[in-house]
């Protein structure tokens, strides 16, 4: 009786049946996509680092540094946040209305940008100044294409095309990485990487595009434009509670390196910023496709099968931890070491830096792809609490350090502490959210009965 319940056992947890059963799990499959687009994208990140690094000065890195800091920030702006709400629309024609109407917001909202950077140059704000005059038109056209690249991603990710969405990633990143090494050899300094930048980025939407349109050009005709304005006035939510919140975690994300720059010089931005460069390639690997996949597995979930909600959140927070901890315990261990050895003796710095972030590194890993929670499950209100503690935090950190005249390092290593204690309160929020959810699903079963 024992040795046929052994084989019985043998059986059910063969590996043979442990792989059909990952290959049969349409989560796991779409993550797959996703990041196998992502993966084949940044092995020419991975491949342009140390040319780049040896093409590019840490002075020059630090200008790029800048250009994408303001870029992340004021991206979350070009559409107002209205992107996010396209997986969650009600039917095809409320996410196709959200789509266009992202699509139109990016025009005004670019140009905003653009001017925006205008300003802080001619101010001489947060080191600024160290950008070209041309720097502003660069990055209102990075922000266009930001707003089409996000729009189009969504409408994608909601029809489950996830192959497009795939191929996109290969050729932004692909893109970005030999335009950056290809005008820094002809001798573009600092030009190479800034334009690398802006022009990569409006690579990788013709396919989603072209597979887009035929079903959103329906619903583009003028005569469709009052239920256009009803359908954004219908998810005002979102520009009122996700678009504050967002703008002000990008803030927080986003504006040690000004500060570090103002305080230390462009060059500690440089080491800084190759730092997040460099360390956010297995990030993208896995964060945005798990992101993707779980924020459309979310939304099909609250739809038609609400108890299976807070299992998909536990499982995907258990991955994403056994993920992160190999590269941050590699970071914290032999940073300084790898640094060297892969992008020349001079960025060494940058190696005793992603040493000291490494369990910020490991908290953020965990805790932005669950992020999406906030937006599926409506808890932008309470997450502007969470953004506005983070934001006050961060300038505390930069007054005490320039009060007590920190040195560069000691500075960032309080960053890395108050950094991993807000993104660990972050899940405690998430989980409140799921908490909350589960609760009025059980109130309303109960009404039912």
């Amino acid at each position: 009786m024992a040795s046929i319940q052994s084989a019985e056992e043998a059986r059910r947890f063969s590996p043979r049946l442990a792989l059909s059963a990952l290959k049969s799990n349409k989560f796991l499959r779409n993550a797959g996509v996703i990041s196998s687009g992502s993966a084949i994208g940044h092995l020419f990140t991975l491949a342009a680092g140390p040319i780049l690094t040896r093409l590019y000065s840490p002075q020059e890195f630090g200008g790029l540094g800048l250009f994408t800091t303001l870029l992340s920030i004021l991206g979350v702006a070009v559409t107002l946040q209205y992107e996010i709400s396209i997986p969650v629309g009600r039917n095809e024609g409320e996410a196709a209305f959200l789509t266009l109407g992202s699509l139109l917001l990016s025009v005004p909202m670019s140009l905003i940008g653009g001017v925006t950077l205008w300003g802080l140059i001619l101010t001489k704000s947060l080191g600024f100044d160290s950008l070209p005059l041309y720097t502003p038109v660069l990055l209102a056209l990075s922000l266009f294409f930001i707003g089409l690249f996000t729009a189009l991603r969504y409408w994608s990710l909601r029809e489950q095309q996830f192959r497009h969405v795939a191929e996109g990633s290969v050729m932004q990143s692909a893109g970005r990485a030999i335009l950056q090494s290809g005008l820094g050899t002809l001798g573009f300094h600092p030009a190479g990487l800034l334009l690398g930048e802006t022009l990569g980025r409006g690579l990788g939407m013709s396919t989603m595009l072209r597979h887009s349109w035929p079903l959103l050009r329906k619903y583009a005709e003028p005569s469709r434009g009052r239920m256009l304005l009803q359908t954004l006035w219908y998810h005002r939510k979102f520009p009122l509670f996700s678009f504050p919140s967002s703008f002000l975690d990008a803030l927080c994300l986003g504006l040690p390196l000004p500060l570090l720059v103002r305080m230390y010089g462009v060059a500690m931005g440089g080491y800084y910023s190759l730092v997040w460069k460099a360390i956010s390639v297995p990030s993208v690997l896995v964060t945005v496709a798990i992101a993707d996949t779980f924020h459309s597995r979310l939304a099909s979930l609250v739809r038609d099968e609400p108890e299976r909600v807070a299992a998909l959140f536990r499982t995907t927070s258990a991955g994403l931890l056994l993920a992160g901890s190999v590269p941050a315990f590699v970071l914290g261990v032999w940073g300084e070491a790898i640094f060297g050895w892969a992008f020349g003796a001079p960025w060494r710095v940058s190696g005793e830096i992603a040493a000291i972030v490494a369990p910020w590194y490991l908290a953020q890993f965990i805790v932005s792809p669950l992020s999406r929670v906030v937006v599926v499950l409506s808890g932008q209100e309470t997450k502007l609490i969470w953004d506005i503690a983070c934001l006050g935090s961060l300038l505390g950190v930069f007054f005490w350090a320039h009060s007590q005249a920190l040195p560069a390092l000691v500075t960032i290593r309080l960053l890395s502490i108050v950094y991993t204690v807000l993104f660990v309160a972050y899940y405690l929020l998430l989980v409140h959210i799921i908490f909350r959810f589960e609760k009025s699903r059980a109130s309303s079963q109960a009404a039912d009965r």
